[in-house]
C-alpha cells in the first residue's frame, strides 16, 4: 500500500484494534510506545498518540509504503518502510506471536490477518 491516505487510514485502524505496540528503530536505539494511540495529520508529520505524552512522529513521504508481516517468530505488525527500503516504524499487534503459547490469541491472529492480510499481497505486487 502506497498512498498517504491509505497508509494513514491503514495505521488508524491498526491503532484501534488494541493491544498494539509502535516501535521505531535506529542503529542505536529501540522506542516503544504501547497503548490505544490516536493518530492525528499534520501537513508534514503524522503523530500517533496525544501532543504532552508519549508519541510518535512520522514523515509519511511519496514513495513510502505499508506492509504486512507475519513471522513464526514475532507478533504480527505492519511496518512503514520509507522510499529506500528502510524500515520507519513498525506497529505490532500483541498476542499474534505464535512461539509464545502462554500469550498467543489464535482468534485475534486470525482477525488481525483478515483485515490486514491483503497488505501481505499487496507487497508482492
Amino acid at each position: 500500500m502506497t498512498g498517504r491516505d491509505q497508509i494513514i487510514a491503514a495505521l488508524e485502524a491498526a491503532l484501534a484494534c488494541g493491544e498494539t505496540s509502535v516501535i521505531v528503530r535506529s542503529a542505536g536505539a529501540i522506542a516503544e510506545v504501547h497503548g490505544l494511540l490516536t493518530l492525528r495529520q499534520g501537513t508534514e508529520w503524522v503523530t500517533l498518540g496525544e501532543e504532552g505524552r508519549t508519541h510518535v512522529h512520522l514523515k509519511i513521504e511519496d514513495g513510502c509504503r505499508l506492509r504486512y508481516t507475519q513471522s513464526g517468530e514475532g507478533n504480527t505488525a505492519l511496518e512503514l518502510v520509507g522510499t529506500n527500503e528502510d524500515l520507519l516504524c513498525r506497529v505490532s499487534f500483541r498476542g499474534t506471536n505464535q512461539a509464545r503459547i502462554e500469550t498467543y490469541n489464535p482468534d485475534r491472529a486470525a482477525q488481525i490477518r483478515e483485515r490486514f492480510g491483503c497488505l501481505a499481497e499487496c507487497a508482492r505486487t
